[in-house]
């Protein structure tokens, strides 16, 4: 599974359209301790059909950004890629957190929204923001 992360100093970039940079990891057989990891510059993409074409040529299953705008995510989603968005912190957490199936969906931001999925895991059963979808 191949994973791209919005990236800046090793955080979680701000917005999947104007990152500079992504990170896009690579998990053999989903297991985090075998994972390359690469960089790829983006300055001069422009627009999130760029962005979403760029994903797709490099293979990736999933993308996590900061922020990411309606077409963005449909430019994506098109593509068979997943997008995820409003998160921050250190970005090699968020892609093993996601591989590991340990990233909480934020509310309205689940790939599954329409489908009926509804209850919260992965927050220890406390109050929390998220949703998590097994469709």
């Amino acid at each position: 599974m191949r994973i791209a992360v919005a990236y800046q100093d090793g955080q979680i970039g701000e917005h999947f359209g104007h990152a500079e940079m992504f990170a896009v990891y690579e998990y053999e057989n989903a297991d985090v301790n075998r994972c390359t990891k690469r960089l790829i510059e983006t300055r001069d993409l422009h627009g999130h059909q760029a962005m979403a074409d760029l994903m797709h040529r490099e293979n990736v299953d999933a993308v996590i950004a900061g922020n990411m705008g309606g077409e963005a995510k449909a430019a994506l989603l098109s593509l068979g890629i997943v997008p995820i968005a409003g998160y921050m912190g250190n970005a090699d957490d968020a892609a093993d957190l996601l591989i590991l199936g340990n990233l909480p969906i934020l509310q309205g931001e689940s790939p599954c929204a329409g489908s009926g999925c509804s209850g919260c895991s992965g927050c220890a059963g406390g109050d929390c923001d998220c949703t998590s979808c097994s469709c």
